[in-house]
């Protein structure tokens, strides 16, 4: 079989589809690739902020795009950066293993972080998580690549510390640049962080059947009931809202965070289910935030960074 990728072209990107390819060929050894590369708009605009792009799958839609051309098999997602609704007739048709989904500080750890220190991050969720737990630090907006990020500690930047996904610092054989791996129970990840999400056309069975194959039940569990629960929020992947998943005797348990942007407001929730519920235990939890007021603190968010959102 020949399969055509669809992926960005970053060294995080392309590190991940060689993960994927790997995964595959230990299955079906004589399948052959070709890599289409493709920049989104948030790689080609490297000034703005996410969240002022308006728009939700900024890393996706140029990819669904291809798939719905059939330029491509399927694509690579981050699943963090893939919207919890996608176009017609495409599918998330696997979820491989999940990587690290923590977050690491990169610079300092949380107790050496000087007062006033200025960590840098490009996401609000970060943003508001640090200011709830640090509200003397400044956080510094950044962009770019891994590499170019850790590149601003202690430059001309002047930063103290960044905050990245452990999970790309390990895609990319630079976890000796964490400094401290952020404890999820404070500092819950991104809903699909560490994961990586396979999208294909839901009638090309053939290919959906190879992706399944490298498919891990655990992480499908997972990012069913995280998405699931960002949906029901109706959030997109720009906001802050943070989640971590874990098992015990084999229930499947999500914890979930809402946090305002000034970091002064949070609100919780956690909840258990066996894993052939993940969706319901995904509605469930965010249902508990939205009655402890997690919805008032997303529709904040939304307006005061509104009216800075570009339109495309």
């Amino acid at each position: 079989m020949h399969l055509r990728i669809g992926t960005r072209r970053s060294p995080l990107a392309m590190a991940q589809t060689n993960h994927v390819m790997g995964l595959i060929r230990e299955k079906f050894p004589q399948t052959e690739f070709t890599l289409c590369q493709i920049a989104t708009i948030a790689d080609r605009d490297r000034v703005s902020e996410f969240h002022q792009f308006g728009m939700v799958g900024v890393f996706a839609v140029e990819h669904e795009q291809q798939l719905v051309k059939r330029e491509v098999d399927f694509v690579v997602h981050s699943l963090k950066d893939l919207p919890t609704t996608l176009h017609e007739g495409l599918v998330l048709a696997s979820v491989p293993p999940r990587e690290d989904p923590r977050d690491a500080l990169c610079g300092a750890t949380m107790d050496s972080l000087r007062q006033g220190a200025r960590v840098g991050t490009g996401s609000l969720r970060r943003r508001a998580q640090i200011l709830n737990l640090r509200p003397d630090v400044t956080v510094v907006p950044i962009r770019g690549n891994v590499g170019p990020r850790l590149a601003k500690i202690g430059g001309e930047d002047a930063l103290d510390a960044v905050i990245l996904a452990h999970a790309g610092l390990r895609r990319l054989g630079m976890d000796g640049a964490s400094s401290e791996v952020l404890a999820p129970s404070l500092f819950p990840y991104a809903v699909g962080q560490g994961a990586l999400g396979l999208e294909a056309r839901a009638e090309d069975t053939a290919v959906i059947e190879v992706l399944k194959a490298i498919e891990c039940p655990k992480a499908r569990a997972e990012a069913e009931a995280e998405r699931e629960m960002m949906h029901a929020l109706g959030a997109g992947c720009s906001l802050p809202v943070g989640a971590c998943a874990t098992w015990q005797d084999g229930r499947l348990t999500l914890h979930a965070q809402v946090t305002s942007i000034e970091g002064t407001e949070r609100v919780v929730a956690d909840q258990s289910a066996p894993p052939d519920q993940a969706r319901q235990l995904g509605l469930s939890v965010a249902q508990t935030l939205k009655e402890r007021g997690g919805v008032a603190i997303l529709e904040k968010s939304y307006r005061s960074h509104y009216p800075s959102f570009k339109s495309l």
